[in-house]
């Protein structure tokens, strides 16, 4: 008679590893999902205004005459006082009541608009723009790298907005951006009202 001796498969881990191995795959897991909570990489995620500087508490009325065409908004200008990259993502309206919308995307003009406009910004001018402009190359919004700036370092968001069919006032710019693998979100306090032919009182009450 042969006696047959049980031998464990050899894919059987005590209970005891079994545990362990759960356990720091839960315990890395739960570190991955804090790492992206906190770079602001989960919905939900709470995310902080950072570094970015920019402009604050510009209000802007512009009437329009019968001639123009819309309205070109560049108060926004932004700044970069770290010593690394800011990588912007997007611009939205903050609050927008008469759900404006504008003519193409938002661009970026870069520190040549200094020179070429001898002004830091444009702010607010009826469109179309003086024929005599020297105008600094558009860039698109999304992945724009704002590197390290010195004092009077920036760069201008830029909206062409159209005519409204009654007057109408956009409340904020909010930018999105990336600084240091961070996500970052914050809103500006820069507001216009445009005001169409026929309601241009409106402008200057």
């Amino acid at each position: 008679m042969t006696d047959h001796l049980a031998s464990a498969p050899r894919n059987h881990v005590p209970g005891r590893a079994r545990r362990l191995i759960v356990g720091a795959a839960a315990a890395a897991a739960t570190l991955v999902l804090v790492g992206l909570w906190i770079f602001g990489r989960l919905p939900g995620a709470p995310v902080r205004s950072g570094p970015l500087e920019g402009t604050n508490f510009e209000d802007l009325r512009i009437p329009l005459r019968p001639a123009d065409t819309g309205v070109l908004w560049g108060s926004l200008v932004l700044h970069n006082s770290t010593k690394s990259d800011i990588t912007l993502e997007n611009v939205s309206f903050a609050r927008n009541p008469a759900n404006i919308d504008p003519i193409g995307s938002p661009y970026v003009w870069d520190e040549t608009r200094v020179a070429l406009l001898d002004t830091g910004a444009v702010s607010g001018y009826q469109l179309p723009l003086p024929s005599t402009w020297h105008l600094p190359q558009k860039h698109a919004v999304s992945g724009y790298r704002i590197p390290p700036q010195k004092e009077d370092g920036s760069v201008e968001i830029v909206y062409e907005l159209p005519v409204p069919t009654a007057t109408s006032t956009v409340d904020g710019i909010t930018v999105r951006y990336r600084a240091g693998g961070i996500i970052y979100r914050k809103t500006f306090g820069v507001s216009i009202t445009v005001c169409p032919p026929g309601e241009s009182a409106r402008c200057h009450q």
